[in-house]
């Protein structure tokens, strides 16, 4: 323990209001470079669960002191942590074979973690814990950036002429997608006739977005539909 903190460890009106201006920093930052990113969860969000947190922690303190001394200062601590599962997972999406938002879900888990640590008076443990936080979500997000790590992505398209094949194929691959398997259908009771399904198989990064291939096809007129599997 650092003894720059011990005069502030203690349950004062200075020790609480540092304690959440503390937490509400940390959350800021990691909620900064979140909402920099374009996720779903940014500044706000992050600060809001870490101040919450943090006053959790600090009620808990204040019941064990003034109230009840046999009470478990960890409790409510523990239902915070609990319940950020379902906030986590409001972060999450699925779009067919691909998962985002995890990073952020992991990042408002660790961002209570944080709070509570604060509310807690480990305001070592919270520095190091966002400094750590930072680290793996700037520098080590773009060290992922440069790996080779592919994941895959099925587009399923419906043309009007075969014609159209070799202009799916340029597309994708203008987009940055690697064509691993083409698979031609015209005789599938969900096409209408003359009209040809085609199924892409493509290998991408892990922070491609689809978006841009999919709007290239939509501008495309003999395109009747499309869809990411």
């Amino acid at each position: 323990m650092l003894a720059i903190f011990d005069g502030i460890r203690g349950f004062s009106f200075l020790s609480i209001a540092l304690r959440i201006l503390l937490s509400s920093i940390s959350a800021g930052l990691i909620g900064f470079e979140r909402g920099r990113a374009g996720r779903a969860a940014g500044l706000r969000t992050h600060i809001l669960v870490s101040l919450g947190a943090c006053i959790v922690m600090c009620l808990d303190h204040y019941l064990v002191t003034a109230v009840n001394p046999a009470a478990d200062p960890a409790r409510l601590g523990a239902q915070v942590i609990n319940g950020m599962g379902f906030l986590g997972a409001g972060t999450i999406l699925a779009t067919g074979k691909r998962v985002t938002g995890l990073t952020t879900a992991a990042g408002l888990w660790t961002t209570a973690c944080i709070g509570l640590a604060y509310g807690g008076g480990y305001f070592e443990g919270g520095i190091l814990a966002t400094a750590t936080m930072l680290v793996v979500m700037i520098i080590l997000h773009r060290l992922e950036g440069h790996t080779s790590t592919l994941i895959g992505m099925e587009l399923l398209v419906e043309t009007t002429s075969p014609e159209d094949i070799p202009y799916l194929l340029e597309t994708t691959r203008k987009c940055g997608a690697q064509v691993i398997n083409v698979s031609i259908n015209s005789d599938s009771k969900k096409v209408k006739k003359g009209h040809i399904l085609t199924r892409l198989s493509l290998r991408v990064g892990r922070t491609f977005d689809s978006s841009e291939i999919l709007d290239t096809i939509s501008q495309k007129t003999s395109v009747v539909k499309f869809e990411e599997l």
